[in-house]
């Protein structure tokens, strides 16, 4: 028995040994998009010995700022090859030797598309570019962008769902936030839906959905961000040829028309470009009816319908100038301005057993918004030290707006209910300075660490004047004015560590955010201030198990933080049988989310799954109840603990070079309850898209889409699903500079428009109501490309403000560094 020991023992050392004896070296590189020379993160990189091609040796992939290592052990000659799909294939070779070191430099990685003829693309790109922690829908290759508007393009992409009513999801949670070309904008973050209905999304380039918020980002969301880029993302400096690039389109639809221009420039080491975009849009009535019954046999019913016109008109500028090889200085401005001009009837009963009473009601409004935004970030960069560098941005938001409405009644009043006519007229603003300060640097082979501070001013104030009419005027009605100024500052630190590890990458951090909030009023509400703190800890591993496959794990803690809507005491007096008013007792709202995600892909093949769960112990939620004077209240309260829990999928085949087949889907199951109001509801829901693209003789391009999406649920009811088809075909003409294009949309259910049931029960009542879409239509797009074709965007710092809204708006997203490069 001794001597077995002793064996095994002298053969362990011996064997470590000869392993100490062998001689390690490390074969070291960046890889660099060859026009931004920004890092390429999680390439794959394969290595071959120098005369066998059969199979890699060794593969790697590469940390966030593009950087790689990997150790050898074996003399001898090699070359690495960079070979991912979409991209141009690179190889360098390189011996190994008695150098400890070998320093391959700069591996410049370019764009791919094999061209037989031109307009004959021989390989179709792929629409998604699979990532760890984000998805990326590459819109402008979607043939259906010629023609649809940014809310159609949503439905197809992953981790996105939109129900029948167009409320939008990211990541199963309704809290996101939305940024267009890197920074956030409050208007479309607040009225995401309606921007997007009327959005061309031809003037988009991709949408980036960042699911997994590390500690970079604000920790303001739960859902995720949703980053609509309208400008390419290259540029020039010294790599590119002076030039201009421009896209002219119109379009014109069953309800509306619209055009729009981008165009961009490069001069020597100053690009510039513009993108403008204007629709004009009408949205046929839509109705609903809505029945609520008391639990003392009152009944109400109401049946009402509204027409909207919806003008809107959009533009950004972005210009950068590259100093020098290690120093860039880039700005950008941007406008928005959205008209709504809206007329609504209705009719209401109310009765119960021996007592009716009846009224009709005409609401108009006339809604302006405009959104403001400017910035500038500098950037510096270290020769010695690639992957370091330091950014330091500031911007300016402003939404200007002006709310304009007028009820009239007519009908008896009835004890209890007021129906004199009324007007408001109000003036809206929300103000916000950002200033933000970046620095990243590697601390060995793979290994990164960020740190930065960030600090917002923002200032929401309101001058909104009620008038009621006397017979003869409107009067003022002081108890209705709505005077305020809500103040919000927060300041922020945050650090994270990432490295690669071979087959493995980690991601850890942790931020601070340090809230102050004051409100202020001239009219009938208490003034009140709140401050405090939140530790946000976020980490990530991810884990490549081959060349065509990565699996990661995410955990993070996000907040959202109740903004003046929720907040403002103010009551909302409009409709004489209900009230409306927010909760200035509410506390900043938790969420944990945990993330397992997996993305395989081969030349003909993708498939992503993501597995998610989120837990919310004192969710902010509305909520509704009857007071003594039978008036419907609604308010919010920290009064919901939610968990969902989910699985999406995503998957593109590509049979034959010509042919694209996507599905896209999910299904999530949701525990909603609140002790306080003694009320639980609980539920499955699904959503699926399949669409096929198919280019067919003479180069014209069909495109076929179902969707579908199951019922979903909420504290006191649940809304039916939808279903619905996309039929599309584009033609371009002189070397694709002319495109044409034709649309249809339609509902798939019975009846002329498409129809969407909900229910509702909270305490002492129930509520049923149907309302119905107008949802065909049909839509036609022309488009001429002129100038010289190339990269002549602006170019972009590394890194740059990223501001997320409050939860009366929409909400954030970043996390996992290491990813697969899928373009």
């Amino acid at each position: 028995m001794f001597m077995k020991r002793f064996t095994l023992l002298l053969t362990v050392l011996l064997a470590g040994l000869a392993a100490s004896a062998q001689e390690i070296r490390t074969v070291k590189g960046v890889a660099l998009d060859s026009l931004t020379r920004q890092g390429e993160p999680a390439a794959i990189l394969q290595f071959f010995k120098a005369d066998d091609a059969s199979k890699p040796v060794a593969f790697t992939t590469t940390a966030e700022d593009g950087s790689f290592s990997h150790t050898f052990t074996v003399k001898g000659d090699y070359y690495l090859l960079f070979d991912n799909m979409g991209r141009k294939q690179v190889r360098r070779n390189f011996t190994i030797n008695g150098h400890e070191v070998i320093d391959l430099g700069e591996i410049l990685v370019q764009d791919a598309a094999e061209v037989l003829k031109a307009g004959t693309v021989t390989a179709q790109r792929p629409l998604v570019k699979m990532e760890v922690d984000r998805m990326t829908y590459n819109v402008e290759d979607d043939v259906d962008s010629k023609t649809s508007t940014v809310l159609d393009m949503l439905r197809k992409v992953p981790m996105v769902s939109v129900d029948g009513q167009d409320n939008i999801s990211v990541n199963g949670s309704s809290s996101f936030v939305v940024y267009v070309d890197g920074k956030p904008n409050q208007m479309l973050s607040q009225n995401a839906s309606t921007v997007f209905k009327m959005m061309p999304a031809s003037a988009v380039k991709n949408i980036e959905v960042v699911t997994n918020p590390g500690v970079r980002y604000d920790a303001e969301g739960v859902g995720g961000v949703l980053n609509i880029t309208t400008n390419r993302e290259v540029t020039g400096g010294q790599n590119v040829t002076d030039g201009f690039y421009g896209t002219l389109r119109g379009m014109a639809s069953t309800r509306g028309y619209g055009g729009g221009l981008y165009g961009s420039m490069q001069k020597g080491k100053f690009a510039l470009s513009v993108n403008l975009n204007a629709m004009d849009n009408r949205n046929p009535g839509a109705t609903t009816d809505v029945e609520r019954i008391q639990e003392g046999g009152m009944t109400t019913k109401t049946h009402s319908k509204t027409d909207m016109h919806m003008p809107m008109v959009m533009g950004t500028v972005n210009a950068s100038y590259e100093i020098d090889s290690l120093n860039l200085v880039s700005a950008t401005a941007g406008l928005m301005r959205f008209g709504m001009s809206s007329t609504g009837t209705s009719s209401t009963e109310m009765s119960m057993p021996g007592y009716s009473f009846f009224y009709d009601g005409t609401t108009y409004s006339e809604n302006t918004r405009n959104n403001i935004s400017a910035g500038a970030d500098y950037q510096h960069l270290w020769a010695d030290a690639p992957g370091r560098n330091f950014t330091l941005s500031y911007q300016f938001n402003g939404s200007p707006s002006v709310v304009n409405t007028r009820n009239t009644f007519g009908g008896a009043s009835a004890e209890g209910f007021d129906l004199t006519d009324r007007r408001t007229d109000g003036l809206q603003n929300s103000l916000s300075h950002t200033v933000q300060a970046d620095f990243t640097t590697p601390v060995g082979e793979g290994r990164t660490i960020n740190t930065g501070a960030k600090y917002i001013f923002r200032h929401n104030s309101s001058d909104q004047t009620a008038y009621l009419w006397d017979g003869s005027d409107f009067v003022h009605n002081a108890l209705g004015d709505l005077t305020y100024d809500f103040y919000n500052r927060i300041g922020a630190v945050y650090t994270e560590y990432s490295g690669t590890f071979g087959q493995f990458g980690i991601k850890g951090g942790v931020r601070y955010e340090h809230t102050w909030q004051s409100y202020d009023s001239s009219a009938q509400q208490q003034p009140f201030s709140v401050n405090y703190g939140s530790l946000v800890p976020s980490a990530s591993i991810q884990w490549s198990p081959a060349m065509t496959q990565n699996i990661g794990l995410s955990y993070n803690l996000r907040i959202s933080r109740p903004g003046i809507s929720y907040l403002n005491p103010y009551v909302d007096t409009s409709d004489p049988t209900a009230l409306s008013y927010g909760n200035t007792d509410l506390d900043v709202e938790k969420g944990h989310n945990i993330n397992l995600v997996y993305n395989y892909f081969t030349n003909g093949v993708m498939v992503n799954a993501t597995l998610r769960h989120s837990y919310t112990g004192n969710g902010i939620s509305p909520y509704s109840f009857y007071d003594e004077d039978n008036l419907l209240n609604t308010t919010y309260g920290n009064i919901v603990q939610s968990r969902n829990t989910g699985l999406n999928a995503y998957a593109m085949i590509t049979p034959w070079p010509k042919t694209r087949i996507m599905v896209n889907g999910g299904v999530s199951y949701s525990d909603i309850r609140s002790e306080i109001l003694d009320q639980r509801n609980w539920g499955w829901n699904y959503n699926a898209m399949i669409g096929l693209q198919q280019t067919m003789f003479c180069d014209l391009r069909l495109s076929a889409n179902f969707i579908k999406a199951g019922r979903s649920v909420s504290l006191q009811g649940w809304n039916s699903g939808m279903s619905m088809g996309m039929l599309g075909l584009t033609k371009t003409f002189f070397d694709d500079r002319l495109s044409i294009s034709v649309n249809g949309v339609t509902h798939l259910t019975k009846g002329k428009d498409l129809t969407i049931q909900s229910f509702s029960a909270g305490k002492g009542f129930t509520m049923n109501s149907l309302t119905t879409v107008p949802m065909r239509q049909v839509l036609f797009q022309v488009s001429w490309t002129f100038g010289k074709q190339g990269n002549y965007s602006a170019k972009r710092t590394r890194r740059t403000i990223q501001n997320e809204e409050q939860l009366n708006s929409t909400t954030t997203a970043e996390s996992m560094g290491s990813m697969m490069q899928m373009q």
